[in-house]
């Protein structure tokens, strides 16, 4: 992996199997235009040091050119990115974790967040559009203790596929609903203290996402929507959306 300021490689080979994938990312777009350097965390990245858990989004849309090559097969393309990282001492018990394009590349969504602590939920999404070009939800909006969460409502369900969140601040509201096929989550590693665990998290890459974003002139007044779209598919409708069950969140025994 070569990282610069203009772009991030990646070439990895795994030659028992005859694979190798080759990506260039390019064109990076940051997670806010005012303050290129910070993700979503905000100004908080700047007390990272102090936290057990750090993500952030290096670019909410990059440019991707790949190669991939199967025995005697290689596939070439273009197609769009979005790299990010996680650092820290922890991982929480469970979270989910989602991110999606629209097909025209024009509305980006990239949500993340789960059991801070125990009893305690918080959640950083950011949803980036022509009309809402700088939506962020964070603490102390998208938090939770116990069932007191005047502001987010989470409800989720790994056996369905299913993930569906209402963030809201004073102004703007953001609802998001993500489904997956059941039968498209496979088993990846999570990262624990002690390394990764096989199976951990349940991931999908044929997530369908609905969004729709509204907003108000002043507390207590009507929301308007501002606009309604779909993400996590292809020009011709193939859904294509990322969402992950992580820890407790996708090994949960249903009655």
């Amino acid at each position: 992996m070569k990282v610069t300021p203009e772009t991030i490689e990646y070439d990895v080979s795994i030659p028992d199997k005859s694979l190798r994938l080759h990506l260039l990312l390019t064109n990076h777009k940051p997670w806010s235009s005012n303050h290129p350097l910070e993700g979503p965390m905000g100004s908080v990245l700047h007390i990272s040091h102090f936290l057990p858990l750090n993500w952030h989004v290096r670019s909410t849309q990059s440019a991707a050119t790949f190669e991939v090559t199967h025995g005697d097969a290689t596939v070439r393309g273009t197609g769009l990115a979005h790299p990010e990282k996680n650092w820290g001492s922890s991982f929480p018990r469970g979270w989910i974790w989602a991110q999606a394009f629209s097909a025209d590349g024009a509305h980006t969504l990239c949500l993340a967040g789960g059991e801070a602590l125990p009893g305690v939920q918080a959640y950083l999404v950011g949803y980036r559009s022509p009309l809402c070009p700088d939506w962020d939800f964070r603490p102390p909006w998208a938090f939770g203790l116990g069932s007191f969460a005047p502001f987010m409502h989470v409800r989720r369900d790994h056996i369905k596929g299913e993930v569906e969140v209402t963030m809201s601040t004073w102004s703007r509201k953001l609802h998001v609903l993500i489904t997956a096929p059941p039968d498209t989550f496979v088993g990846v590693p999570g990262p624990l203290k002690d390394g990764h665990q096989p199976d951990y998290c349940h991931e999908s890459f044929q997530a369908k996402v609905m969004v729709q974003a509204s907003q108000r002139r002043w507390p207590g007044a009507k929301w308007e929507l501002v606009e309604e779209a779909v993400l996590g598919q292809t020009a011709d409708g193939t859904n294509c959306g990322a969402l992950e069950f992580g820890g407790s969140y996708g090994h949960e025994k249903h009655a």
